[in-house]
């Protein structure tokens, strides 16, 4: 298995201020027999969350299967080529999908597909797209990956997640400066996207703290986060964090 998990589950029990021991993680769902959103990912050629760079679609494979054949709603920041969409629609015939990016991509809309233009930092900006598509089953922000644009993506947009379902972050590694450079770290990286989320891990009260977020943003994670898996892919230092709503 490539890819490593570091931090399988934080309950927001522990972050709620209970003192016992939280229960033991559910073990990740069995691998499918055949990879095949990451064979979908290598064709589609345009995206990196195939096996050959983050491999995140091992892990979006056990989570994502379950709901392949429904008609499921998706969301996701950061089209660029465009691969990920091809790779969402083959892989959930039933979907529909919806997504954003800074320019427009309207050569990728289709029956099933739709795309805004739009700044994930500015909630203004966001509010068009995510009123369209609904509540949203899995939602992934693959957009510019600052520290700002993650955060108040993830404020604002969280509640429109369906109970049980996910908000993925991709390339959290862009909170470590010494590898990844550019994405508004400050000095004494207090207000990076893995810090917020070890806050939330570590039960600290209030659980999420974020100088991006409004302060009812930060209310409604702490009451609606079920856990946060972080995970690790050491080959190309890609970390992943997947938040999964309360059911």
């Amino acid at each position: 298995m490539n890819l490593s998990i570091l931090i399988l589950i934080a309950l927001a029990a522990a972050a709620c201020g209970r003192t016992e021991a939280p229960p033991p993680a559910d073990p990740p769902a069995p691998a499918p027999a055949a990879p095949v959103l990451g064979q979908l990912a290598t064709a589609a050629r345009a995206t990196d969350k195939g096996p050959s760079q983050h491999n995140y679609t091992e892990l979006y494979e056990r989570l994502f299967l379950q709901w392949q054949r429904e008609p499921v709603t998706i969301f996701e920041i950061g089209i660029a080529q465009g691969g990920s969409l091809a790779m969402w629609q083959e892989y959930f015939p039933s979907a529909r999908i919806f997504a954003i990016d800074i320019e427009p991509k309207t050569q990728f809309d289709n029956a099933r597909v739709k795309t805004f233009v739009a700044d994930q930092a500015k909630r203004e900006q966001l509010r068009p797209a995510i009123e369209a598509a609904g509540p949203v089953h899995i939602l992934i922000d693959d957009g510019g990956h600052s520290m700002e644009q993650q955060q108040v993506s993830l404020g604002y947009l969280f509640p429109h997640v369906r109970p049980g379902g996910y908000y993925v972050i991709e390339d959290v590694h862009t909170s470590l400066p010494a590898l990844w450079k550019g994405y508004g770290v400050s000095r004494d990286g207090s207000n990076t996207t893995l810090r917020m989320i070890e806050n939330f891990i570590r039960g600290a009260q209030p659980s999420i703290r974020s100088q991006y977020m409004l302060p009812g943003e930060m209310t409604y994670l702490d009451a609606h986060i079920e856990s946060i898996t972080l995970t690790h892919r050491p080959q190309s230092r890609s970390i992943m964090a997947v938040v999964k709503k309360r059911s």
